[in-house]
């Protein structure tokens, strides 16, 4: 079967050119956990609190069902084809980006206009032959991250359902208190994934703050645009820290990172922002 696969790999890679290239190596973030993040704080910072958790779950469960497949499963990565994204590692089966990307899309797709469909559905498939082109990844990972994400993504959207009865205020329901229990324990299960260390860091921030912050919060910045403009470039300053160095420093920087996400509307209320 690797054999055939390889074909596909193959195909796709003999339209190679610098720009297309470049294309896919862009284009392949879709399915990448950095950019949803800054998506989920982005959420938090306008006032979606719910669905800023709903996407941080998402990539959450995302990493740890792909994660744990993959050391079960143990496929390695292609060979013997062209590697045109390098920092690739660990195993192959399934697709963490596709997984990432078709599960957004499941959690999405009745919330979007048609066109907004449409246009998330391209960036999906893109994502999957960005995959196969770069050559990370076997047709049959693709598709099995796709099915894991569509199935991952209308799970989340019962979980919403049981979030929406709930004001999240975790001090005072027993269901509530269940609710966090289970992501702590589903970040806590990340912690034993190599390949989800990172992301594990920073989720562990975010729903630490996110507790802190429901239970603390006492008033709302006035000014939001302020909120979103200044946290972003906060935000995008301790990540670049993280990227810029590696180990325990990393760690800590990605830690901090998703705590700032669900702390900081609460501390520019203190500041009156």
């Amino acid at each position: 079967m690797v054999f055939e696969e390889i074909i596909v790999n193959q195909f796709l890679q003999s339209f190679s050119a610098p720009l297309l290239d470049l294309f896919f190596k862009a284009i392949t973030y879709f399915g990448h956990p950095a950019p949803w993040i800054i998506i989920a704080a982005w959420l938090f910072w306008i006032g979606k609190e719910k669905k800023s958790l709903m996407v941080a779950s998402i990539i959450l469960f995302s990493g740890v069902v792909t994660g744990a497949l993959k050391m079960v499963i143990a496929r390695p990565r292609p060979e013997g084809i062209l590697i045109l994204e390098h920092d690739a590692y660990g195993y192959s089966m399934p697709s963490g980006h596709s997984t990432l990307a078709a599960a957004m899309y499941s959690f999405f797709e009745k919330k979007v206009k048609p066109y907004e469909r449409a246009l998330f559905l391209a960036l999906v498939l893109l994502t999957v032959i960005s995959r196969m082109y770069l050559g990370v990844h076997y047709l049959t990972d693709v598709l099995a991250g796709l099915l894991l994400g569509y199935l991952i993504g209308k799970a989340a959207l019962a979980f919403e359902k049981r979030i929406e009865k709930s004001r999240l205020h975790i001090t005072k329901a027993k269901e509530e208190l269940g609710i966090i229990l289970v992501l702590a324990a589903a970040v806590a299960l990340l912690f034993v994934l190599p390949e989800e260390l990172v992301l594990a860091q920073a989720l562990l921030g975010y729903f630490l703050g996110f507790a802190l912050h429901r239970h603390l919060k006492k008033n709302n910045p006035k000014n939001k645009k302020a909120v979103l403009v200044s946290g972003t470039i906060i935000l995008g300053a301790i990540f670049g820290v993280a990227y810029l160095n590696s180990g325990a420093a990393q760690q800590l920087a990605l830690f901090l990172g998703g705590l700032f996400i669900t702390t900081w509307p609460a501390a520019c209320a203190r500041l009156r922002l």
